[in-house]
């Protein structure tokens, strides 16, 4: 199907915002479970949209030092196998306070009424 170019540029723009918004979310989710290095994170965002969504390096390093500068996440720089020493993120207590908030008050409930009006507009999905 064709789209209008208003449709074609206002999904850009959506993209823009949710993409950088929600990116945020998931990296503290990922930090959750695990200490990792700025690629790994790319990698596992790329991998949980099966490569739909890319990421560029530059946009995953900005958001975590902005996570960084607002205690939500601390950094620390570790021996690496392969190459140059590499920085590893963790989630602090404020970033846990702040995903399981942003969980509970947020997400679960968008999650919900975005389910049930899939579910009636586009019953084949």
């Amino acid at each position: 199907m064709e789209y209008s170019k208003n449709v074609e540029k206002t999904l850009k723009q959506w993209d823009k915002e949710y993409k950088k918004g929600f990116t945020s979310y998931v990296i503290l989710l990922f930090l959750k479970d695990q200490t990792l290095y700025g690629y790994e994170i790319k990698s596992k965002l790329e991998d949980l949209t099966n490569h739909a969504i890319s990421y560029q390096d530059s946009g995953i390093y900005q958001i975590l030092k902005k996570l960084n500068s607002k205690k939500f996440v601390t950094s620390e720089l570790k021996e690496s196998n392969k190459g140059p020493k590499r920085k590893y993120y963790s989630i602090t207590q404020d970033g846990l306070q702040l995903i399981e908030r942003y969980t509970m008050s947020y997400i679960l409930p968008i999650n919900k009424v975005l389910n049930d009006l899939i579910k009636i507009n586009y019953s084949e999905v």
